[in-house]
């Protein structure tokens, strides 16, 4: 029967409504104490409500606020409540014995549905036995159907309620669309959220409080995002308390020295903290916070298999301390298989203390010290598990055999198959001494990007890899500053390694040959797009930033309806116009393999910069379209061949009527650069483009 009248109906159906809460339980109470008097009791999603008669509010309490519910079996609970200072608990009467019984089984639902997880400060309900057990075996005792990801989103909602801030819909959306129940999604990546203006702020809070409380998660990220000191606060509070987490990434999120000193306190409160992986790279926590958290790992029971703290201010002396921790902490250094501390300074010091990490480490497998200025005789011993290492940045010079030492250092870490040397000024001289025959025999990827090594430094580098028994993976953009009188010689060297390397089980499956404003091949890089036409192993190619123009575009169109290996292709800022990308439609509309082309934006913007003319926009729009369209049915007519393949024990291979037909290639370098001239008349202004890439008479002898 209903116990309102209309009119407090409508009262409280509109503050209900205000607060975005539900009527759950509804009954008349009679509050006691020095100023007893009737009201109705509420019982909502998040809050309980007293509304006088009338149906005005006269108070309401979040669960959270709720710290003990006591039912001693008779027509009467009590409610005490936190932060009450000292006063009475509120106590009310019932007009029957069943209903506390409700009452209890009803708030003990919702709050288990908003925090299943919670544990400590969770409301305690005091009810005698055997009442308790009465209680709690009737048909009425439910056990609430938590929501996905351990009911984080119910959660999140109920402390935004809490703390009075508005929900952010990106947070639940989230949660409930991307992650869901997908076992394999553990990381809370924080960046995910849209609403950077509000999630670098104080409205943070509830996010960190949920994680804290929610043990679903095992990780948890932020990645280039810069915080407010609330935000951090609230970070470095979860973190005091979250025990699930075994990653923790708060990489370039403006920690200075004095949070990060707030952080390793929250570590060493934190005692069932058991994490695996650590990244504070990108922050400025300069040599007080590196030395502080030095202190911290070198007695830290974490068993950490990463450790990243690239770009930190720190200097040597600080770096000295990291190295001699890590050695010290048994914990780590058999586990420790990633490690990043570049942008830091070891210089003398620090690689000392970084040399006995490297001889007693049986696991490090990357380690990453670009622009720290390493003195590489100091590592006489290095560790043999290494197969990563990243020395751009650190010049290399032949000065008092300098470079020697670096060599010997590569040549022992005798697992080593990724080697970057981006940006290390090489001498020229200096490319036969450490890429010669016998060196690096198991390195798979190179970069030598940024060298300016020349036409004489490439050509020598492209006769060493052609003979190089690994190497699949090679990076050699921005070397080509200055055009010399070796430029056919560095071009012959590139075409003759492709050729020579295809034919072998570890051919090249991927080269970068990036230009920019200073290093461009323009028409030279025309005989290297021509001598691939045929090239089957090469897998991924970057040829962006050489602007070389229309007929680039007719022999990447020619190449792409040629070549049946090529997956992945980068060509952007090559001076293409509409009538270019024409040219790469064509071609791309006869190939079956490539699934990754993104469009080249600077060209397209260049284009119509160009010819704003509606005429031209339609023209680049269409072509646009038509060309991710190819690229989206080769990847999925891709991913339907490679399902077919795992129940095909023989699949087939598909080829289309040009390549079928094609000659198997002879590379002779000067024979493909008189077809790539060919190619001129291909690219008229004045002539229709209709299919010309299908009759091109493209035939490299």
């Amino acid at each position: 029967m209903e116990i309102l009248t209309q009119a407090e109906r409508k009262n409280i159906d509109i503050y209900l409504q205000q607060k975005n809460e539900d009527e759950n339980y509804l009954q008349r109470v009679e509050v006691k104490g020095k100023k007893a008097r009737k009201l109705f009791f509420i019982i909502g999603n998040n809050r309980v409500f007293f509304f006088k008669v009338g149906g005005k509010i006269e108070i309401d309490y979040h669960f959270l606020d709720i710290l003990e519910l006591k039912s001693d079996g008779i027509k009467e609970i009590q409610l005490k409540f936190r932060n009450d200072g000292g006063k009475e608990p509120l106590i009310f009467g019932l007009e029957q014995e069943s209903d506390s019984a409700e009452i209890i089984l009803a708030i003990d639902y919702l709050f288990t549905l908003n925090f299943p997880s919670m544990q400590n400060n969770r409301l305690k309900i005091i009810v005698p036995e055997p009442k308790r057990t009465e209680i709690y075996s009737s048909p009425n005792a439910l056990i609430p159907e938590v929501g996905v990801c351990n009911g984080f989103t119910q959660t999140y909602f109920s402390l935004c309620d809490y703390l009075n801030i508005q929900p952010i819909s990106e947070v639940s959306w989230h949660i409930e669309n991307v992650i869901g129940d997908k076992s394999d999604i553990k990381d809370f990546d924080y960046g995910f959220f849209f609403k950077k203006d509000r999630i670098i702020t104080i409205d943070a809070k509830p996010i960190m409080q949920a994680l804290t409380i929610n043990k679903y998660f095992t990780s948890f990220s932020v990645n280039n995002i810069k915080l407010s000191n609330e935000c951090i606060q609230s970070i470095i509070q979860l973190v005091s308390q979250n025990t699930c987490f075994e990653k923790i990434c708060l990489n370039g999120i403006g920690l200075d020295r004095s949070a990060t000193e707030k952080l390793i306190e929250s570590f060493n409160t934190n005692k069932a903290l058991k994490l695996k992986e650590l990244d504070l790279g990108n922050n400025n926590i300069e040599d007080k916070g590196m030395t502080l958290l030095s202190e911290y790992l070198k007695t830290t029971h974490w068993e950490l298999s990463t450790l990243i703290l690239n770009n930190c201010s720190a200097g040597r002396s600080a770096m000295a301390h990291l190295g001699d921790a890590i050695t010290f902490n048994e914990n780590i250094l058999r586990n420790l298989k990633y490690l990043d501390v570049a942008s830091n300074r070891l210089e003398s010091d620090g690689s000392v203390a970084f040399s006995k990490l490297l001889e007693r480490s049986k696991t490090l497998q990357t380690f990453l010290i670009s622009n720290c200025n390493p003195q590489f005789h100091q590592w006489t011993k290095v560790c043999i598990s290494l197969n990563k290492f990243d020395n751009s940045g650190n010049r290399i010079t032949r000065k008092d055999n300098i470079h020697r030492d670096m060599i010997s250092f590569l040549n022992h870490s005798i697992y080593l198959n990724n080697l970057n040397l981006s940006k290390c000024q090489i001498p020229v001289e200096a490319v036969a001494d450490i890429f010669g025959e016998g060196n690096l025999v198991k390195m798979e990827t190179l970069n030598v990007s940024d060298n300016d090594l020349g036409d004489e430094g490439i050509s020598t580098l492209c006769d060493l890899m052609a003979n190089h028994p690994s190497i699949r993976s090679l990076n050699i953009s921005g070397n080509f500053n200055r055009r010399s009188k070796n430029r056919t010689n560095a071009i012959e060297s590139i075409i003759n390694m492709l050729e020579k390397k295809s034919k072998t089980h570890n051919s090249i499956r991927s080269l970068s040959i990036q230009g920019s404003g200073k290093s461009q091949l323009k028409g030279d890089l025309l005989p290297i797009v021509c001598s691939i036409f045929y090239n089957g192993s090469l897998k991924e190619l970057d040829i962006s930033g050489h602007s070389s123009g229309d007929i680039f575009a007719a022999s990447v169109g020619k190449l792409l309806q040629c070549n049946a290996g090529l997956e992945t292709l980068y060509l952007d800022d090559n001076s293409i116009t509409s009538r270019g990308l024409q040219l790469i439609k064509f071609g791309l509309a006869r190939n079956s393999t490539l699934t990754r082309l993104p469009l080249p934006i600077k060209d397209i913007a260049s284009a119509l910069k160009a010819d704003a003319t509606p005429v031209n926009l339609q023209k680049i729009t269409e072509v646009s379209t038509e060309i991710q369209q190819i690229i989206l049915d080769n990847y999925t007519n891709r991913t339907i061949q490679s399902n077919t393949s795992l129940r095909d024990s023989q699949p087939k291979q598909i080829l289309t009527k040009s390549r079928a037909s094609s000659t198997p290639i002879v590379n002779d370098p000067k024979a493909t650069v008189a077809t790539c001239a060919g190619l001129k008349s291909f690219i008229s202004i004045d002539t229709e483009v209709n299919e010309p890439l299908a009759n091109a008479n493209l035939i490299v002898n």
